[in-house]
């Protein structure tokens, strides 16, 4: 799958959703991040990236934020849409927004999806289209779930990088760790240099 692309990463997902993947809409990976973005930014604005069923896009127009996000997968997008949430179908690797469009961008688990050519232009979309920070989570192993591998005919995780390597991709853009928990790998990052208002 080297060479997935946004239509074969689409047929995957949408397949994946339909047969039940993150069917659980109270159940998201990104609480704890979510949580900690809020407390650092108090963004106004926030995109996530790979929102599935929106949980993030809900936590943070509770507390007042415009939350919009975007999956890969028509599916994930109902699904949010049905819970009243901002959602758009678009991939990771061209969103479709202006630069600095969103406060804060944050993505959980979902870069680890794209094939490595994809996953480094994901980074680069992230980083141009948000403000002053950048809230990721990404995990660096195989993944281990044999039922949706199965399902989707191929392993889910394509890019398999240290955490380490991951972050570099991002100071390459001009981004830096502000806060981290190495434990749960998850990085609040902000820009080395400001955007001036």
């Amino acid at each position: 799958m080297a060479k997935a692309g946004p239509d074969k990463y689409r047929r995957i997902y949408d397949r994946l959703y339909w047969l039940g993947y993150h069917r659980n809409t109270e159940k998201s990976h990104a609480k704890v991040l979510a949580q900690r973005a809020l407390l650092q930014w108090s963004p106004t604005s926030v995109l996530d990236v790979g929102c599935s069923h929106g949980w993030v896009l809900g936590y943070f127009a509770q507390h007042g934020a415009k939350a919009t996000g975007i999956d890969i997968s028509e599916i994930a997008v109902a699904k949010a849409r049905a819970l009243g949430r901002d959602a758009r179908q678009a991939c990771a690797t061209a969103l479709p927004f202006p630069d600095a469009s969103f406060q804060v961008v944050i993505s959980t688990d979902c870069l680890e999806h794209l094939n490595a050519t994809d996953a480094r232009l994901a980074v680069r979309e992230m980083c141009r289209v948000a403000q002053m920070g950048i809230a990721v989570k990404v995990n660096p192993r195989k993944d281990r779930d044999r039922l949706w591998k199965w399902i989707a005919g191929t392993t889910l995780h394509l890019t398999i990088q240290p955490i380490d390597t991951w972050l570099s991709w991002f100071k390459e853009e001009g981004w830096t760790i502000q806060a981290s928990d190495d434990a749960r790998e998850e990085y609040l990052l902000s820009r080395m240099v400001p955007i001036s208002p």
